[in-house]
């Protein structure tokens, strides 16, 4: 009778461990899914607010010549990027609390509303809210640029935008472009009104987005975090008319993305992170730029608006150094 209680009670706590872990990797399957929805969006987004303004003129700077710009960035945030929709089908152990059972969720692009999600790890219930967006059509943040001219008509071009807030979501950026002058190449352009150049960037970038947290018994999470790069590589063409330099850029951007969790609960984040290894990836972007710069002395001032997936625009203040 002994050797009968002993072997009950060991299959019983093999079944209640075995559900739970079973709850457990179905409750961080859901957060994935739910995590890849709410943070892509931002950042997609950090590619454009990366990639524009780069340049003030494609005409070619003197050898040495340094122009030092103080930027200001605009993305404006598109409603098809604010919200992402769950049904309860997509998912395995999360629902949304009370008798829906789809809703509109907010990416981290998205509004303030609140919308709870509740699951179950061994019969015991949690709830939390699904974070909250930046709850704004904008993001807006100053960045530093700096370019000097060096041989054969080259520019090389520098940024640094510092770790801005945005309500509770924290964005910096440093970047590296080089610009290269095609007249000098080709014949039936080499004395052409126009200039016509080829620009490539480099981006390293880091969203940091805390929200409400969220207590899912084994653990706690209150944060995501994405670390980017991404590519450009451009073909520039501009016309200087009297104080006025106009400028078009196209262009391609492919990028990668890693996501990580943040809160307290060791198997918890290490179960979420190692599953968000998975939704690490590269995309590619196309985009436009148009630019108008106009100068006053060693002074100009410029903008540009970058199209694409999103609309970016680049408002800047320059000073070249001659």
């Amino acid at each position: 009778m002994k050797r009968f209680f002993i072997l009950s009670t060991i299959v019983l706590l093999s079944h209640t461990a075995y559900s739970q872990f079973e709850d457990v990797e179905a409750v961080a399957e859901d957060l994935i899914f739910l995590t890849d929805k709410y943070i892509t969006p931002a950042a997609n987004a950090s590619v454009f607010q990366a990639s524009g303004g780069w340049y003030t003129s494609v005409k070619p700077k003197t050898k040495f010549d340094v122009e030092l710009s103080l930027q200001y960035n605009l993305l404006l945030i598109p409603n098809n990027q604010k919200t992402f929709l769950v049904n309860e089908a997509q998912l395995q152990n999360i629902t949304i609390q009370g008798s829906a059972t789809s809703s509109l969720i907010p990416t981290a692009l998205g509004n303030d509303n609140i919308v709870v999600l509740e699951g179950t790890i061994n019969d015991d219930v949690f709830e939390f809210d699904a974070p909250e967006g930046v709850n704004s059509n904008t993001i807006q943040h100053g960045q530093i640029q700096a370019s000097v001219g060096l041989w054969k008509k080259t520019t090389l071009i520098t940024r640094f935008a510092p770790n801005i807030k945005i309500n509770k979501t924290k964005y910096k950026s440093l970047g590296f472009g080089i610009m290269h002058n095609l007249n000098q190449w080709f014949n039936f352009i080499k004395n052409s009104s126009y200039n016509f150049a080829f620009l490539g960037t480099y981006s390293n970038y880091a969203v940091d987005e805390k929200f409400n947290e969220a207590d899912l018994i084994i653990g706690k999470i209150n944060a995501i975090k994405v670390e980017g790069e991404s590519y450009s590589f451009n073909l520039l063409a501009s016309k200087s008319i009297k104080s006025f330099d106009f400028s078009l850029g196209l262009g391609v951007a492919t990028s990668n993305f890693d996501y990580k969790v943040g809160g307290d609960g060791d198997l918890l984040l290490r179960i979420l992170n190692d599953g968000l290894k998975t939704l690490s990836n590269s995309k590619t972007n196309f985009k436009s730029d148009i630019s108008i710069n106009y100068n006053i002395n060693n002074l100009s001032i410029n903008t540009m608006l970058t199209l694409g997936d999103y609309n970016n625009l680049v408002f800047g203040l320059n000073y070249n150094f001659i």
